[in-house]
Parts: structure tokens; sequence; C-alpha cells
């Protein structure tokens, strides 16, 4: 019998998650009930590395209190218990998928080119950041040069500008403030208040979230940060040893030491069939089984970033890789088919910003948090000691 390929391509949180939880299982169940039918996972990176991005605003700030290279592990050391008949790590950049003959093209980093089969196929590959601080791009080493870098001009620049007024972007501007108090940091958000997606619950205006964005403008302006909202970044141009950057809004340009660029990036879908996608550029799938509701396309399955489900909330991915893989299970078992379960999408607001090393701001469910708290669950270590756990999927030991 032919063995069943499952292709999961984007080896960040969600494709890891998914692969191991698979592994450890969804295919021991499938083998066991399917009787001589195998399985195989291959996960599709784009790099041998995973970059752990929620420590990096404190990596830009200081790689005394978080070097980069904590931020990378090799992907191969999580899957190295699996038996090879069972995994395989391909390192390479999807290209394009053939739904004819159900194939991923993959250029590989030596250049060649490779289709890969699939039977069943999960789109992960997130989302890619405008700098390299954020997320990996085609190479780990584009990232550790970025940081490299700013870890030279920070310390003399006099003035430096923080774009986005994300998370990434708030964390950077009260990590920056916490390790040089002396400099003018200045933060710009290109809405009305920092961290703008907690001003909505599932469509609905949020009181209690609009409140954490604008305790975050006041945490940071204790902290000697200033903040302009409203406006954005129209252009940034190096004029000798400043940058120029110009605004939105027409205000007067503004000439900083360094400019660090914290806004979001864009999906990474170029690689997937037009028809699959909403105007968002996210795979179309169903809300609570993750499966692709575009006709013909039985055995695709979408997660995190890259998944129309998803608001790029955090738990977006954590709450929904065992109902994809229960999605996976109840696909492919014989009869009678095992209860599907359900992914429920958290509505609730749910987000941790630590701001400098002693406290900042949350929202955990609906729920404002005091800024201690912040420091005691996130802002201590940024979950550093998780890092190595995720490549390996200590998470998903347990069904």
């Amino acid at each position: 019998m032919a063995v069943h390929d499952i292709v999961i391509v984007g080896a960040s949180f969600a494709g890891l998650g998914t692969a191991h939880y698979l592994l450890r299982h969804t295919v021991p169940k499938l083998e066991a009930s399917n009787n001589g039918q195998t399985y195989k996972i291959t996960l599709i990176s784009t790099t041998d590395q995973f970059f752990y991005k929620i420590g990096a605003p404190r990596t830009v700030a200081s790689p005394n209190l978080l070097p980069v290279s904590k931020l990378m592990i090799p992907l191969a050391d999580g899957f190295k218990d699996y038996p090879a008949d069972h995994f395989e790590l391909l390192i390479g950049t999807a290209t394009a998928v053939n739904e004819d003959k159900r194939t991923v093209t993959v250029k590989r980093n030596d250049g060649a080119t490779t289709a890969v089969s699939y039977n069943s196929l999960v789109c992960a590959t997130g989302s890619k950041s405008k700098s390299p601080l954020w997320t990996l791009h085609d190479d780990p080493q584009q990232s550790i040069d970025e940081f490299k870098l700013f870890h030279e001009r920070i310390p003399k620049a006099d003035s430096i500008l923080v774009v986005g007024g994300g998370p990434a972007g708030v964390e950077t501007a009260g990590e920056l403030a916490a390790q040089y108090p002396g400099k003018k940091i200045t933060i710009v958000s290109g809405n009305t208040q920092l961290l703008r997606r907690l001003m909505t619950s599932d469509g609905q205006p949020n009181d209690t979230g609009a409140k954490v964005g604008k305790s975050a403008e006041a945490y940071l302006t204790n902290m000697g940060v200033t903040t302009i909202n409203n406006n954005k970044v129209t252009s940034s141009t190096q004029e000798g040893s400043k940058t120029l950057v110009t605004f939105s809004n027409g205000a007067s340009p503004m000439s900083v030491d360094l400019s660090i660029d914290a806004t979001g990036g864009v999906r990474n879908a170029s690689w997937l069939p037009t028809h699959w996608l909403t105007p968002q550029n996210q795979v179309r799938v169903d809300a609570t089984t993750l499966r692709s509701t575009t006709p013909n396309t039985d055995g695709v399955y979408a997660i995190g970033d890259i998944a129309s489900y998803s608001q790029l909330a955090v738990l977006d991915i954590f709450d929904a890789i065992r109902p994809l893989c229960a999605s996976v299970l109840e696909d492919l078992a014989p009869a009678p088919k095992p209860a599907p379960k359900l992914f429920k999408q958290t509505k609730s607001p749910t987000q941790i910003v630590p701001i400098g090393t002693k406290g900042g701001v949350g929202i955990l469910f609906g729920w404002r948090i005091p800024s201690f708290l912040v420091w005691v669950i996130k802002g201590r270590t940024y979950f550093i000691e998780k890092s190595v756990g995720t490549v390996r999927g200590v998470d998903y030991v347990k069904a």
C-alpha cells in the first residue's frame, strides 16, 4: 500500500506544533486503524532554524539580557527521535502548488527545484515582517546581521524612532527606554492609539481593550518615550549618519539617528493558488474544522496567520493545532469515524505586552491584568525558556 504523504509548509509555531501532534498522536491512530497503511510527514521550511520571535524586542535593545543565539534553534534537533520513514525535514521555499498532480514545488537552498507530492496539505506559512528583526527571511544570517547592525548603532544614537504601534513596536520602545533612559525615543502608530487590535472584540468596540492601549502610551510616557498616533511613515531616507523620515499627515520630516521598522508584514501566500485565497491573502477555511472550503481541495487545511479564521492572535495558533489534527484524523480514518474536535476561537482580547524590564500592560480573556503580573508572566524572560521546547513539541506530548 502506498505511503500517504502529509505535507506541512511552514515551520514556525503553527507548523511545528502540527507536525509534532500528527507524528505523536494522529499517525499512530491512523496506522492502527488502517491495516497496512503508512503515513509520512514532510515539513518544508525556508531555513534550517526556528526563530523564537517572541523575544526579539528584548534582543534588539540588549543582547546581554537576551542574546541572538538564544532565539535561533536548529529545527532538526526537535525531530531527531522520529523514524526517517515517518518524517522528513525539507529545507527550501515553496513556490507553487500543482492542484492536478497534488504537488508542491520547492526551490531548495542549493538551487535545485523539486516537486513534493501530497495527499494531505497543511498550509502554515504565516507572515513575513518587513524587517528581518521580527521574522526570518530566506536566510537566518540576514536576521543575525540585522541584530548586529542595530547593536552597533543603538549605543551611539541619541534619537531613535520606532515605527509601528503594535506589540513589537511597544515592547521595543519600552526595552530601549529601560536600557537607555537618556535617549530621545519616539514611537509612531498608524492608528488612533497603540495596540489597536485590542480596540475591538468580535467586530465590536471593546472599551477594556482600548484602555489597555491608552495605558501602554501612559506607561511609555512615564519612561520618557514620545508617542505619535494616527500617522504613518511614508519614506525613510539615509542622509549621512541621520535618517530623514516623512509622514502621511504632512507634518514636518523628522531627522533621527536610528529608525526601527516594527510594522506588520505580509502573508506568505505567493506559493498558493490565488483562487484558494481571500482578498486578504488568507486560505479560505471552515472556521471550526480548518479545512479548505475552496471546491476540489479535499485534504487541504490551513492554520495561523495564513488561514481565513485567524485574527492574528497567538491563541489562533495554539488553540487550533489539536482541532486541525482532529480534522485530519477524521478525514483519513475508516468508519466508524472519530468524533470531531472543533476549533472554538477565543473572542475576548488577550495580549500581554511588557514595557521595559519591570512591568507592562495586558489583558487576558477580556480582563485587564496589573503591571506586575505582566512582568511575572512574560516580562521576566519573554518565555525564552520555552524556545527549545517549542522546537521539540513539548506542548503536544499529551493528546
